[in-house]
């Protein structure tokens, strides 16, 4: 598990920007197994784990559980739901 802040979302918070949109980038692009968000500085923990569990839960309104397996909001692409994120670079093989 490791705790992040991240400026930039931080940063675009002032523009409408929320921490389910960073939730739902991370949830589309990183092998997470747990994240946790909280209030102060828009703070995560991110954790990963061999078998993942991909549950998002948060400590910043609105609070509880934003999405786990069986949830109907799990699958798919939620790229709506995080307008205007940089794209992942993922560096090629040399």
């Amino acid at each position: 598990m490791a705790s992040i802040v991240v400026p930039w979302l931080l940063d675009r918070t002032k523009q409408g920007v929320t921490w389910q949109a960073m939730a739902w980038w991370i949830h589309d692009h990183l092998p997470y197994s747990e994240l946790q968000f909280y209030p102060k500085l828009l703070a995560f923990n991110i954790g990963w784990h061999e078998f993942p569990k991909r549950r998002i839960t948060s400590f910043v309104q609105p609070r509880g559980l934003l999405t786990m397996p069986g949830m109907d909001n799990h699958k798919g692409d939620h790229s709506c739901q995080y307008p205007g994120f940089p794209d992942l670079v993922v560096p090629k093989a040399t």
